[in-house]
């Protein structure tokens, strides 16, 4: 057979064989392979169906084992072996701080739900009343994104209220740019994730610890680091944790959320101290030659594309590598790359501290 599974060809031929070598048969062999006949179409009508239960079968069997699952297929065979689940899309959170110059309207309240935004329309809404008393003059407050997923993951500055404000002279903005939306874990995501499970069921270490971060959605990018005693030299009983989304920000929201759920894998007593990373992006340039025939354009885009994934997987206090970089644009069908075609970076960049997140923006690459 010319494959691990039989075609329905190479069924039919099995089954012309089984007549032919069967001895005193009363049927002609060449019987089978005249089109219509009834050996011919019994024969055929069993290889189809043969077929049939053979790719269902290899359905299944492919559907058993985490790395060739895909789908809900995989989502079953995760569950099974390790009780993970798939993430879901997730909405972005943002912190808000919401000020007035004077208290000349006193006391009020900007309720829970309500909506500010972005200027380019995307609405978060807060998470609980932000309540003014009389003299207050600035309140912080937490919002999440209305709609899941990445594109809320804006580094903007949040400058308009949707729903009017008790208060005409209240002013809204952000600190820090909204985080943590995902889209709809991937099957490579999940398959990457699950790959991570097993190492880390002695918990406690630092594996375990950055693996709990990666557990909490939003959460794409993490780094555990002992604290040391620098007159000792000796661990000093505390653990650093940097954390980021894709885009190496984070939110007071992730950082609770990741802090919560370390009761479940750091060791008892351990302190472990729960910061966002400081995102560097880093700008990069190519100088590519292109394959007749192939759209320029095109090429430019999915080198874009695949250089800002590449920077999506610097974990924070990492190092961005050139050969990184290089092997994703070979990577684009049509693109010529050779060890020159990265003019920036000129080499491997290395994050300046731990809590260094090297990210890079699509605004940030471009092309000679």
């Amino acid at each position: 057979m010319s494959s691990l599974f039989p075609t329905a060809s190479e069924l039919f031929s099995v089954g012309r064989q089984a007549i032919v070598a069967t001895p005193g048969t009363s049927i002609n062999p060449a019987i089978v392979d005249v089109p219509g006949s009834n050996v011919n179409l019994a024969v055929g009508t069993a290889a189809v169906l043969g077929q049939e239960v053979v790719a269902r079968g290899a359905a299944a069997l492919r559907g058993a084992f985490i790395d060739s699952a895909r789908g809900p297929a995989l989502d079953r065979v995760v569950y099974d072996r390790t009780g993970l689940l798939r993430f879901s899309a997730t909405p972005a959170t943002v912190d808000l701080v919401l000020s007035r110059p004077t208290d000349g309207a006193g006391a009020g309240i900007y309720p829970a739900g309500s909506r500010v935004q972005f200027p380019d329309g995307q609405q978060f809404g807060l998470d609980a009343d932000a309540i003014f008393g009389a003299t207050d003059l600035l309140i912080n407050a937490r919002a999440t994104a209305l709609i899941a997923g990445a594109a809320a993951n804006e580094a903007g500055v949040i400058t308009q209220f949707v729903d009017t404000p008790f208060d005409s002279t209240l002013t809204v903005y952000n600190p820090k740019g909204a985080a943590g939306g995902t889209e709809v874990e991937s099957d490579v995501q999940l398959i990457g994730r699950t790959r991570g499970f097993f190492p880390t069921l002695a918990r406690g270490i630092l594996a375990a610890i950055q693996y709990a971060a990666l557990q909490v959605p939003g959460v794409t990018r993490a780094t555990a680091t002992e604290i040391i005693n620098p007159t000792t030299g000796y661990p000093a009983a505390a653990v650093l944790l940097v954390v980021g989304d894709a885009n190496g920000n984070s939110s007071s929201d992730m950082l609770q959320a990741v802090a919560d759920t370390l009761l479940g894998y750091r060791a008892a007593g351990i302190y472990v101290d729960v910061q966002g990373g400081v995102v560097v992006y880093q700008p990069v340039t190519w100088s590519i030659g292109y394959l007749t025939g192939f759209d320029e354009d095109l090429i430019q885009s999915r080198i874009s594309a695949v250089t800002v994934a590449v920077g999506q997987f610097v974990a924070p206090g990492g190092t961005l590598y050139a050969s990184s970089l290089i092997a994703a644009a070979r990577s684009v069908p049509g693109a010529v790359i050779s060890a020159n075609s990265l003019v920036l970076p000129a080499g491997d960049v290395v994050a300046a501290t731990p809590q260094t997140i090297i990210s890079i923006l699509p605004t940030g690459i471009t092309f000679e």
